[in-house]
């Protein structure tokens, strides 16, 4: 899975499918299609999962939980999540991710991370919003 962030939404691209979150959600199909979501709740497509609240998506894609943290989340999220995005790192920390990743002015472009590739201590991952 590719990740990075674009006029700050987060892109998420998998093998398959891809999504975007940031001001609402997309989620779009093999076929090119889109899934668009404006709202709180549960939605599934195309092999991707999500659970947005307040503040906070959980995005389940290849096997992987991506929590994206708004400024005013609240209620983090309490299961396992092993990569968290967000613009403020301590609060991205207690999620207890196994990667962080974060915006400046300095880093790469986009992250590239599969499932069996995961650190094994917290990883701080600085991208640039473009």
């Amino acid at each position: 899975m590719d990740i990075s962030i674009v006029k700050g939404k987060v892109k998420l691209k998998g093998k398959q499918a891809s999504c975007e979150v940031g001001g609402g959600a997309v989620i779009t199909r093999p076929d090119g299609s889109n899934f668009a979501i404006d709202g709180l709740g549960e939605f599934e497509a195309a092999g991707i999962s999500m659970v947005i609240t307040i503040g906070v998506t959980v995005v389940e894609i290849e096997g992987m939980r991506v929590c994206i943290l708004e400024e005013n989340a609240e209620n983090l999220p309490t299961d396992s999540i092993d990569i968290t995005v967000s613009t403020n790192l301590e609060l991205a920390k207690k999620t207890d991710p196994w990667v962080v990743i974060t915006t400046g002015s300095e880093g790469a472009p986009k992250y590239s991370i599969t499932k069996d590739k995961l650190p094994s201590d917290l990883q701080v991952v600085v991208l640039t919003s473009k």
